[in-house]
C-alpha cells in the first residue's frame, strides 16, 4: 500500500504542532518539517533549544501514528559552516529517525567537488546522530544533472547517503523513466510528489515554478504516471505542492486535503492499470 508524507512546503505553518495536527486530521500517514533554515532571512524553527516542545511534538507523534520522514534543509554553499548543524541534527533526532535533505547553491556559487566535499561532512555529521542525509537535485542549480547528483552522494557513501528525486526537478533535469528505473533502490528512501506546468525556457519562471507554484497531481504537464511506474511503490510519497498563489484563501489544512485527495487520485490509476 502506497503511504504518503506532507512535506512542509505543502502546509507551511509557522507551529509544528499545528503540522502534526493537519497532517493526522487529513490522513497522512508521514510529515515532513523545516528545522534547518535553508537561507539566511528564514527564521528559526521554534523547536531548536526548546526540549519542552520537542517532546510535545514527540508525544504528538506517536499519538497521532505519525513518523518524521524528511527534515529540511541543507543549503551546500562554497561557505558551509556545519557548526550550527548539532541543534537542528540532534532535535531532528529526538523527533525520530528522518532524512535530512540537502541541495546545492545556484550553478556558478559553488563546484562540483565543494559540493561533493562539503556533502560528505555533513553526512558524517548526521550520521553520529543516526541520522542519514539525502542529496536532492535541482535542476537550475549546481550538481543539477543525474550523474552530478550521483556522484555527490557517492561522496556520502558509508554514512547513509540517499538521493531523494523531485517528480518536478526529474522533469526539468530531464531524466527519462528508464534511467529512474536504472537507480539503485537503496539510495532511495522517499520520493516527491508533484505535478507543475510545462517546463519554462526562462530562469525565473523555472525558480518560481520550483518554490512557489506547483499544481495538484494530475492537473500539469509532468508524465507522472511514468515516473511513479519507474520508482519503487513502497517507499513513502512525500506531497510537495507550494501554491502561494492560494494566498490566504486557502487554509493550510484544506490545501492538504486537496493535494492528498489528488495523489490518492493518481496513484489509485496507476496502482490498478498495474494490478
Amino acid at each position: 500500500m502506497r503511504r504518503f508524507s506532507m512535506s512542509y512546503l505543502t502546509a507551511p505553518v509557522a507551529s509544528p504542532l499545528e503540522s502534526i495536527r493537519i497532517a493526522s486530521e487529513v490522513g497522512y500517514d508521514h510529515l515532513g518539517l523545516r528545522l534547518h533554515p535553508t537561507a539566511a532571512a528564514d527564521a528559526p524553527s521554534p523547536l531548536l533549544g526548546n526540549r519542552t516542545l520537542v517532546a510535545e511534538c514527540r508525544r504528538l507523534l506517536d499519538d497521532c501514528g505519525l513518523t518524521l520522514t524528511e527534515v529540511e534543509s541543507w543549503m551546500i554553499r562554497k561557505e558551509f559552516d556545519l557548526s550550527h548543524s548539532a541543534a537542528a541534527m540532534e532535535t531532528a533526532a529526538a523527533l525520530g529517525s528522518p532524512r535530512l535533505i540537502a541541495v546545492a547553491d545556484m550553478r556558478g556559487t559553488v563546484e562540483q567537488a565543494e559540493i561533493e566535499d562539503r556533502f560528505a561532512g555533513l553526512a558524517e555529521m548526521a550520521s553520529g546522530f543516526g541520522l542519514g542525509v539525502d542529496f536532492e537535485p535541482i535542476a537550475h542549480r549546481a550538481a543539477g544533472t543525474h550523474d552530478e547528483a550521483l556522484s555527490v552522494v557517492a561522496a556520502g557513501t558509508g554514512h547513509g547517503a540517499g538521493l531523494i528525486l523531485d517528480m518536478l526537478h526529474i522533469d526539468r533535469m530531464g531524466i527519462s523513466p528508464n534511467a529512474l528505473a536504472a537507480i539503485d533502490r537503496s539510495l532511495l528512501h522517499n520520493i516527491h510528489l508533484c505535478d507543475a506546468p510545462p517546463a519554462p525556457v526562462d530562469l525565473e519562471t523555472m525558480v518560481r515554478h520550483s518554490a512557489f507554484d506547483r499544481d495538484l497531481p494530475g492537473e500539469g504537464a509532468l508524465p507522472l504516471k511514468g515516473y511513479l511506474r519507474a520508482l519503487p511503490a513502497d517507499r513513502p510519497l512525500s506531497i510537495e505542492i507550494p501554491m502561494m498563489r492560494l494566498g490566504d484563501s486557502v487554509s493550510p489544512g484544506e490545501r492538504a486535503r486537496r493535494c492528498l485527495s489528488a495523489s490518492h487520485r493518481l496513484v489509485e490509476n496507476i496502482d490498478g492499470l498495474l494490478a
